[in-house]
């Protein structure tokens, strides 16, 4: 009768053996398995593996954690949904894309390119020529001394803003270092039905037979009635003044001439070479302002502004 072993390892058909066949030697029972045998263990060591496509053991492989060696494979549902888990924290959130016929973009656009619009970036390409402006008006305020600038250049390249932007900058420096803030008045020239207003502008509370200027001149001239604070005066578009009336211009350098005047004059006008038609009037008069030159923008300037305002 076979034994239990034996019954297990054998792969015998259940026709009942003969008694040589199902009585297998000591040897063979104890040390080697059948054929069979051998060929289900192997497949069972396979079925095991790490490297198998059908592993399912729990246990992680000894390579995993490493690299991709060893690691089992990802199933994805398709090329974008892995791309958007593995970048979907990484790509910033698109803007809206730019599209000329759009009305309301086109006119978001000129309305940021306008050269009416105060920028909300700030003045870029700029800051030397602020800082020189700036630097004037500090070492006149500090010194309490008067003094003359002369700003020019080609329209739409940031004087008068520049100058603006100047202007409280000074104001908020004195502020700070506890002096006090000068007084400051804008004049544009082509709003003047005469030339000779704009000392009217300067000297509001003229009173008495003298004129504006002269009273202005004998203010100036004179330590009592010198006021306390400073004065910022900024002309802008004087070429009204160069080519209508040079008089009233010499007037109103010579202002900064007087030994006791307060007067801080900044003159801002388009045309470069104006300042050779007045200059050596005002250089005898011993009245020859600063002049700082606004150059037009280079190519790469205007791109940065154009970056900016966008």
């Amino acid at each position: 009768m076979p034994t239990l072993r034996s019954a297990t390892l054998s792969p015998a058909p259940a026709a009942t053996p003969s008694p040589t066949a199902a009585t297998p030697s000591p040897a063979a029972a104890g040390t080697t398995p059948s054929s069979a045998a051998k060929r289900r263990m192997t497949a069972r060591r396979a079925a095991d593996s790490p490297d198998s496509p059908h592993f399912t053991s729990p246990h992680k492989s000894p390579l995993a954690g490493t690299g991709n060696f060893g690691a089992p494979k990802m199933l994805s549902a398709s090329p974008k949904s892995s791309r958007k888990r593995l970048y979907g924290d990484l790509v910033p959130a698109e803007r809206p894309k730019w599209n000329p016929r759009d009305p309301a973009q086109m006119q978001a656009v000129k309305e940021a390119l306008h050269v009416a619009t105060t920028p909300s970036c700030g003045l870029v390409c700029r800051d030397d020529e602020q800082r020189r402006v700036f630097e004037f008006c500090k070492a006149c305020v500090q010194q309490e001394r008067a003094g003359s600038l002369y700003v020019c250049g080609c329209p739409g390249t940031g004087k008068t803003l520049s100058i603006s932007k100047v202007k409280q900058s000074v104001s908020r420096w004195a502020d700070e270092m506890g002096m006090e803030t000068p007084d400051d008045l804008s004049i544009n020239c082509t709003n003047l039905g005469n030339t000779s207003d704009i000392f009217g502008k300067v000297r509001k509370k003229a009173s008495g037979k003298l004129s504006p200027l002269q009273q202005l001149q004998r203010m100036f001239s004179h330590k009592e009635s010198a006021p306390r604070r400073m004065l910022l005066v900024v002309v802008d578009e004087m070429d009204y003044l160069i080519t209508r009336d040079r008089a009233v211009l010499h007037d109103l350098f010579m202002l900064t001439t007087h030994q006791f005047s307060r007067c801080i004059l900044i003159g801002i006008a388009n045309a470069i070479d104006l300042a050779d038609r007045f200059l050596p009037k005002l250089e005898s008069l011993n009245c020859k302002p600063l002049v700082i030159t606004f150059r037009a923008y280079s190519k790469d300037q205007i791109s940065n502004i154009i970056n900016h305002r966008l």
